[in-house]
C-alpha cells in the first residue's frame, strides 16, 4: 500500500553497508538479495561483475525495481520457502529486513533458508536496525501498546505469542508495522543456531539517530 514512497526513501546504497560486502565476492559470483525492495543493491553488485538476482514478498516494489532495471533477474517470493535449487548462490545478502519477520522459528527458517540455496562455504551478510534504544523508549509505553500489538500481530501472522522487544512502529504517522528489536547477541545466536559460523559481527552507524547491527556468516555443511 505504500510501497511507491517506501522506494523513494531507499534510492541510495547506504556506505556501510556497501563496506560490508566488498571482498565478500569476486566477479562471476551469483549474489541473491533477499528482500530487495525496489532492488537499488543491483547496480552494486552487477558492477563488480556479480550475478544478481533479487527477490521480494512485495509485487508493488519487484515492479519498480523491474522497471529500474530491465535487464536485471526479480521474482516475487517469500524468504521462508525460497524458489531455489540448493547450493546455488555463492553469496546472500539480506539488508534492514529480518527485524520484520516473527518469532524466532520463523527467524531461524528465514537463516535455515539462506543456508539451504547457499553453495558449502557461501557466505551471508544479513543486518537489522539497531532499535534497542527504541525498545527501551517503548517499554514505558508497553502496557498501553500490547492489546493493540498483539491483535494486529495475530492478524499479520497468525500467531498468539509476542516476543520480548515485538513491536509496531508508525511508517509515515499512518501505517503499522512490524519490528522485532534485536540485539547483537540475539542476531549472532539465531544464524549460529541455522548453520552458519560467524565470521564477523558489530554496529555500524547510520545518520545521526538509527544505526544497524550486522553478521557476515558462513554456511558451515549442507
Amino acid at each position: 500500500s505504500f510501497s511507491k514512497t517506501f522506494a523513494q526513501t531507499r534510492n541510495y546504497i547506504w556506505p556501510e553497508m556497501a563496506a560490508l560486502a566488498e571482498g565478500k565476492f569476486k566477479a562471476g559470483d551469483s549474489i541473491l538479495d533477499i528482500g530487495c525492495g525496489n532492488g537499488r543493491f543491483c547496480s552494486f553488485f552487477r558492477e563488480r561483475g556479480g550475478k544478481y538476482f533479487g527477490i521480494d514478498n512485495s509485487r508493488n516494489l519487484i515492479a519498480i525495481a523491474r522497471e529500474s532495471f530491465p535487464d536485471a533477474e526479480f521474482a516475487v517470493a517469500d524468504a521462508l520457502a525460497l524458489p531455489f535449487k540448493d547450493n546455488k548462490f555463492d553469496l546472500a545478502v539480506s539488508i534492514a529486513v529480518l527485524h520484520h519477520i516473527p518469532s524466532k522459528e520463523f527467524r531461524k527458517t528465514f537463516f535455515k533458508e539462506a543456508g539451504r540455496v547457499l553453495k558449502p562455504g557461501g557466505i551471508m551478510i544479513a543486518t537489522v536496525w539497531d532499535l534497542r534504544p527504541q525498545t527501551m523508549i517503548r517499554t514505558k509505553r508497553w502496557k498501553r501498546l500490547k492489546s493493540f500489538a498483539k491483535t494486529q500481530f495475530k492478524i499479520a501472522t497468525g500467531l498468539e505469542k509476542l516476543d520480548f522487544g515485538d513491536f509496531f512502529i508508525t511508517w509515515q504517522n499512518k501505517y503499522k508495522r512490524f519490528h522485532h528489536a534485536f540485539t547483537l547477541r540475539e542476531l549472532k545466536e539465531t544464524a549460529m543456531e541455522s548453520g552458519f559460523e560467524i565470521i564477523k559481527n558489530g554496529a555500524t552507524a547510520f545518520g545521526a539517530k538509527e544505526g544497524n547491527l550486522y553478521i557476515v556468516a558462513k554456511k558451515l555443511h549442507n
